[in-house]
């Protein structure tokens, strides 16, 4: 019996899917409507989506299966929306629907090819001011390079303002007809997102959502509408998984460790934890409920040898624009030498490319947290609690403090943003800072001019956004002709391309900026007094350059001496933490870091060694310094550990030397990562602090 049920079952459903099919056979003939403009849009959203990904560099065939199913979806849902009204009312609906689509395409791809990332229509819509404004010779370049590829995307909006009424027609549907259209969009739609979401790619369609990484694999029509999906929800990431194996762990011990203690060895100081005492008030909100939870999971980081060793020293806090380690050579550049080697020394940093460019590089070095929401993230900042930024907790214990950029003053909403960062003033130039250094001057005459402002006001918090180092990287520019014989004379013919020898040019302009900033400061005598710290905002994504039909001039790949497949080739960089104490009364201090750490460690390890008040269990990153498991992470879930590293695009674990793959301890840290990229976002939006510290 049921063998028969399920036959009758499954000949009933054939029945009516064929009734169903002769129904829309027999409407459709009726409309005598012709098939080139019935399937007008579900053909241009695939070749949007074919060419995007021609022009972007990404594999086409082997990823090609969502964007199609996806995108025959969307333009049938196009179809049902230019066939309901009058045919002249059809056409205008039609021909705008393609200009948008041809603009939007042509605008992310460009932005790819610039950025080497996708960005939200938020991302685009809150910097294109700026762009605009600060860098537009930049911009027409990139436009005029890419007319190309623009010009791709705008053909099917040509050849059917061309083709005329007769050849094209946009006729009124029956209703009856649309409904069907309509109805099998939305079987395509649902039945393709219920695969990609319960498929291996599933976790990038839902909880571990990230537009960049969704328009590589599921195209950018989805990644788009997801976005605004999850605006809307607030709740793209995964739920906290509280486990006593993952989060409260210390340092994962070292399976190749044998040494046994000696009976000479001293009793072990006991240290405190770097914990406040927190009040979880009661709230409504499930989100807060969700990470007072998590919280009080964790394990406190504990104090240790170098608690406090900078505590009342005085700090500069820099934050270069697409500085790379592959510039540092210790004849060519000896100030950057000698302060990453002459201080703590990191061996294996990261400043992870998290979407968005500079405005998420200075998020995660500012706030100790993973942006989610691209440029968005620093935006939303803008109205918290930034309880735990180094400007505010500074500030709270008395320290004069000023922020600055040698760019114009509302870029990227700096203006709004960096008032909340606890600085007294934020000056770029339109606001003031054009009345300390003259206009647009570079990072040299930054340092020199607005150090003679702060440095008698002790203890001072100093913050700079550079801008010396930004793309386009042209032999016409000042630094070029400043620099360019010494580059030249130092690495002789042949070692790079002249693209990457400009970018060396710009990056001296900063590497003379640090020279006369240490020089003011032994000056003075307060050297030993003031901390340095620096790294980059991004990997220098401004020396990928693509030419019209996706053949990429990778001048990365001759800065860096090979060709980068994975986030921690591409974003490998220096952390700069440096005292002139590290080189006199402290040098015993001044020590290799050679685990995996990452700009969301440097709040939590300088909160540590300038002794200050902080809560180790809300920050995602950690103190370099204590016993906590050493994890640097990338907002698309890929990481880096002691034992190895994972690739979570291609869901690949590298197993470092001396280690194996364990599939449980890979489970485990995707689960830890999870957990801190969740609390990033929750943080960021319920205003955790302010519920914490109001």
């Amino acid at each position: 019996m049921p063998a028969n049920r399920s036959s009758a079952r499954r000949g009933g459903f054939l029945y009516a899917a064929n009734n169903v099919r002769k129904n829309l056979l027999r409407i459709y003939r009726r409309q005598k409507w012709r098939v080139s403009h019935l399937w007008l849009f579900p053909v241009v959203f695939l070749y949007s989506e074919f060419f995007l990904r021609v022009f972007c560099g990404l594999p086409v065939l082997r990823t090609f299966l969502y964007p199609v199913l996806f995108g025959l979806a969307a333009g049938l849902f196009c179809v049902c929306l230019t066939s309901w009204f009058k045919p002249k009312v059809n056409r205008i609906i039609s021909a705008v629907l393609l200009a948008v689509i041809a603009v939007y395409f042509s605008t992310e791809c460009l932005l790819q090819n610039s950025f080497q990332v996708f960005m939200t229509p938020a991302d685009i819509a809150t910097g294109t001011g700026g762009v605009v404004g600060g860098f537009a010779a930049e911009l027409f370049r990139t436009i005029f390079h890419g007319l190309g590829k623009i010009f791709i995307f705008l053909l099917p909006l040509i050849l059917y303002l061309g083709t005329g009424k007769r050849r094209m027609p946009a006729k009124r549907l029956r209703p009856a007809f649309i409904g069907c259209v309509f109805v099998l969009a939305l079987v395509l739609q649902l039945f393709t997102g219920l695969v990609a979401a319960r498929g291996k790619q599933g976790p990038k369609y839902s909880g571990q959502f990230n537009f960049n990484t969704a328009t590589q694999t599921f195209g950018l029509t989805t990644s788009t509408r997801l976005a605004w999906k999850y605006a809307g929800s607030g709740n793209k990431t995964s739920d906290f998984v509280i486990d006593s194996t993952a989060d409260t762990q210390d340092a994962a011990s070292d399976p190749n460790d044998t040494t046994e203690p000696t009976e000479t060895e001293t009793e072990p100081v006991v240290y405190g934890e770097n914990k406040l005492d927190l009040t979880f008030k009661e709230t409504s909100s499930d989100n807060i409920q969700a990470l007072n939870q998590y919280v009080q999971s964790l394990t406190p980081s504990k104090q240790n040898a170098y608690t406090g060793l900078f505590k009342g020293k005085n700090l500069i806090y820099i934050c270069a624009e697409a500085y790379c380690d592959s510039v540092v050579y210790e004849e060519l550049t000896p100030t950057l030498y000698r302060l990453i080697h002459n201080g703590i020394y990191f061996s294996e940093f990261y400043q992870p490319t998290w979407g968005g460019s500079t405005s998420t590089g200075e998020y995660s070095f500012l706030f100790g947290l993973a942006p989610m929401d691209g440029v968005e993230t620093m935006q939303e900042a803008a109205d918290n609690n930034n309880y735990f930024t180094l400007g505010n907790q500074l500030k709270r214990i008395g320290y004069h403090g000023n922020a600055y950029h040698d760019g114009d003053y509302d870029f990227y909403n700096r203006n709004i943003t960096h008032t909340s960062l606890g600085y007294d003033e934020f000056l770029a130039y339109g606001n003031g800072l054009e009345e300390i250094t003259d206009w647009w001057t570079g990072d040299i005459t930054l340092f020199d001019k607005t150090m003679d402002t702060y440095m008698d006001n002790q203890p001072f918090s100093v913050y700079y956004m550079t801008i010396s180092g930004h793309c386009t990287y042209v032999d016409d520019d000042y630094k070029v002709a400043k620099y360019l014989d010494r580059v030249k004379a130092y690495f002789g013919e042949g070692k790079f391309k002249q693209t990457t020898l400009d970018y060396f040019c710009y990056q001296m302009e900063l590497e003379e900026a640090l020279k006369l900033m240490v020089q003011k400061l032994e000056e003075k005598g307060i050297a030993d007094d003031t901390v340095i710290v620096m790294t980059g905002d991004h990997y220098p994504y401004g020396l990928e350059k693509s030419h019209t039909f996706g053949n990429f001039e990778d001048y990365v790949s001759d800065l860096y001496g090979y060709t980068y497949t994975n986030s921690w080739e591409q974003d490998h960089n220096n952390l700069i933490l440096w005292s002139g104490c590290l080189e006199h009364e402290n040098k015993d201090m001044a020590v290799e870091i050679s685990e995996p750490c990452y700009s969301l460690d440097v709040v939590p390890t300088l909160s540590n060694l300038f002794g200050l008040e902080y809560d180790s269990r809300l920050l995602v990153g950690r103190d370099v310094f204590s016993d906590t498991e050493a994890i640097a992470l990338w907002n698309n879930y890929s990481w880096a550990t002691v034992q190895g590293k994972y690739d979570a695009i291609s869901g690949t674990y590298y197993p470092n030397e001396g280690y194996t793959e364990d599939q449980a301890y890979i489970d485990r840290i995707n689960q830890i990562v999870s957990n801190k990229l969740s609390f990033s976002e929750k943080v960021l939006h319920t205003d955790y602090y302010g519920y914490l510290f109001d």
